[in-house]
């Protein structure tokens, strides 16, 4: 059972949610997959008042760190995201995805509630370095499909990042 559940956890809070792709095939990152997976975190952003505070786009997974102003929306939300995208990737016909009939993403996502402003910038330091560990970049901040450019740099990245949600109430 996920902690949110165990605790009983309702109201405003920061989840760090990983989802991965379906056998884990490396298909986020391609110049026609990754737009519509942009796009469809901006929407779901927008459809469930999201703060989207820290992410990182792999090829086969995402990690995310979101605030939410009722933490009882984490599922349904990631859900909507995973349906429509999902969706939206099979009009593509991504070679990778036709053997398991399009399926995109693993039917379930792992969550944990950040409970203090050290185990935030933790998982913060985790997501952006991320492409780091997996030897796709140098440097953080030169992942494009990362918050680190917005955070370490006086860049924006590709997704608008929200740097002053309240948390702690």
């Amino acid at each position: 059972m996920v902690v949110r559940k165990r605790l009983d956890i309702n109201g405003p809070a920061i989840a760090f949610i990983t989802t991965t792709v379906f056998e884990w095939k490396p298909v986020l990152t391609r110049g026609n997959v990754c737009p519509i997976i942009i796009e469809e975190l901006n929407k779901t952003r927008s459809l469930f008042r999201l703060s989207i505070i820290s992410y990182v786009i792999m090829p086969s997974h995402i990690h995310l760190l979101l605030g939410f102003p009722n933490i009882e929306d984490l599922s349904k939300s990631i859900q909507s995201f995973k349906s429509i995208s999902s969706r939206q990737v099979k009009q593509l016909s991504v070679p990778e995805l036709v053997e398991n009939g399009y399926k995109l993403w693993k039917p379930r996502f792992d969550d944990l509630i950040v409970t203090s402003e050290k185990q935030l910038k933790i998982k913060m330091e985790y997501i952006h370095n991320n492409p780091v560990r997996a030897g796709l970049v140098e440097a953080a901040e030169d992942w494009r499909y990362s918050s680190a450019v917005d955070w370490l740099t006086s860049s924006t990245g590709l997704i608008k990042i929200d740097k002053e949600f309240q948390w702690l109430i």
